[in-house]
């Protein structure tokens, strides 16, 4: 490559740069896998130059812990979670920074960033019910239940369990778990436009609770939850 050829392409690269700093807002969505569930979530940010943008985030997580075994019941009835207490759903809403490491060699690159984030988490506990035989001959021979100390020989009795119970069970019942959380990934944007946002990011979450969560039943559940996960993210600049 000339001198003339190596200027022209520095001169390319800075104009391509300054395009770069006509955006100065993100908005995407995504989807994140994680060892302990998975996550929807949306992102806004506002870009401060072409090495670093402000982020918040709000994200729906479903919790799967993986003592959670599904089993079949030989009574007839739904499958059903064997030694679940609670379901756990939680809503994270975070603020942080990403900050770019290295940036795309041309427009059709890979520019690697590292994102932190932090904020609350929002536990929310829902009973989980079980569709159980009753010990009375009167009817209702069958109801759905949810685990207490008066019935916890039934609930975990594969004898008296006939299947899963109603979903909608619970509902009003829900219990709040406030907590708070950290984030760290490595974000890989490989759109060929920097208008639009298409990127994979892999990372680490952790969510501390101010108490012990109630998930599984006999079993030592935790005040902390730890996973690693893998994000999809779409969405645009202007």
């Amino acid at each position: 490559m000339g001198l003339s050829d190596a200027f022209s392409q520095s001169l390319i690269r800075k104009n391509l740069d300054l395009q770069d700093y006509q955006y100065k807002k993100e908005a995407s969505g995504g989807v994140r896998v994680q060892t302990n569930g998975f996550s929807v979530f949306g992102e806004g940010g506002w870009i401060k130059d072409l090495k670093s943008t402000r982020l918040i985030q709000v994200e729906y997580s479903y919790y799967i812990d993986y003592r959670q075994k599904g089993k079949s019941s030989d009574n007839g009835g739904r499958k059903f979670v064997y030694g679940l207490r609670n379901r756990f759903h939680i809503l994270r809403f975070s603020a942080g920074m990403k900050k770019t490491i290295a940036d795309k060699a041309d427009r059709n690159g890979l520019r690697l960033s590292f994102v932190g984030f932090g904020g609350i988490s929002l536990g929310l506990l829902k009973p989980y019910y079980l569709l159980l035989r009753q010990p009375t001959d009167v009817p209702p021979y069958f109801a759905d239940e949810r685990y207490t100390d008066e019935n916890a020989t039934r609930f975990l009795s594969l004898d008296s369990i006939v299947g899963a119970g109603s979903a909608t069970k619970g509902l009003d019942k829900i219990q709040p778990v406030p907590g708070v959380h950290g984030k760290i990934a490595l974000d890989f944007d490989w759109g060929k436009k920097d208008e639009f946002v298409k990127a994979l990011e892999v990372g680490m979450m952790l969510d501390l609770y101010y108490k012990r969560v109630p998930i599984m039943i006999n079993s030592s559940n935790r005040f902390y939850q730890v996973a690693l996960f893998v994000s999809f993210q779409f969405g645009k600049r202007w």
